[in-house]
């Protein structure tokens, strides 16, 4: 009976070989192959390379210099200088609202964006100013024209630098420069009831500083390049230097030039709203 069934036994326990040794083959990982190998580093550095051209991108905004132009239209409040000599005697202020309608401010920006979200760059200004006649400043019949230029160093803060449009406030200090240059014929009164006729030109600059000046704004991200959105600035200076030179052509009598008469400070306050274009290079 035992010589009959060890056969048996031998092939059942052959058997159980087999089986053992084909789960644990089953159950061990398989090679991977030269391609599949060769496939992960490939992905590594492609996404290495994307990360360079992104020209480095954060994820939550760029980083770098930054220039950027804004065209505006502008108006003021307060006064362009305080107690100057009236046409009839006496003292007099001269307030923007008398001397100017509307300007149209053209803003440049330089800087760089530190972080995503903080900016930190110079402004300049230039802008054109529609005067109106008035006796002070631009006398009936009288050719006026005024420019203004502003300067000066801003920081900024990015509220959303990351999204499609992100909004940020700006905080800045600056130096005011007003020209204006007056030019026409009167009449001057040389003794009593005595008129002659006198051509006069008169060119004036008025400066101070820009003592605080904020800014609103928006970029709408139009590329990851450019980006195009809305601007707004109110700013209070002060005018507190006056300086120029009247040159009067009396007839009969010749060319004569005269100092300007002594004014005080013009306090006043500056808006502006525009659209501006913002450019971050690569």
């Amino acid at each position: 009976m035992t010589s009959m069934n060890a056969p048996f036994r031998w092939t059942l326990s052959l058997a159980a070989a087999l089986g053992i040794a084909t789960s644990a083959a089953a159950q061990e990982p398989e090679p991977q192959t030269e391609t599949e190998t060769s496939t992960s580093p490939a992905t590594t550095t492609m996404s290495s390379e994307e990360m360079q051209k992104s020209g480095g991108h954060h994820p939550e905004g760029r980083v770098g210099p930054q220039f950027a132009v804004s065209g505006n239209v502008g108006f003021g409040l307060g006064y362009v200088y305080t107690n100057g000599q009236a046409p009839g005697g006496g003292l007099e202020d001269l307030k923007i609202t008398q001397s100017a309608k509307i300007s149209f401010p053209i803003i440049a920006e330089l800087g760089f964006r530190v972080t995503p979200r903080f900016y930190l760059g110079v402004w300049g200004s230039w802008e054109p100013v529609l005067t109106k006649t008035n006796d002070l400043s631009c006398p009936e019949g009288f050719d006026c024209s005024t420019y203004q230029w502003r300067v000066g160093p801003e920081v900024r803060y990015h509220i959303r630098p990351g999204s499609s449009f992100d909004p940020w406030i700006g905080l800045g200090v600056g130096l005011e420069i007003l020209k204006s240059h007056v030019e026409g014929d009167t009449q001057l009164q040389v003794a009593p009831n005595v008129f002659v006729p006198t051509h006069v030109d008169t060119h004036v600059t008025d400066r101070g500083p820009t003592i605080a000046r904020l800014t609103l704004g928006g970029d709408v991200r139009v590329s990851r390049s450019l980006a195009v959105g809305p601007i707004i600035t109110a700013s209070v200076g002060q005018y507190t230097v006056r300086t120029g030179t009247q040159t009067l052509d009396i007839t009969g009598v010749g060319t004569r030039d005269q100092g300007l008469t002594p004014v005080d400070d013009g306090f006043h306050a500056l808006f502006t709203v525009g659209i501006r274009l913002a450019f971050l290079p690569l």
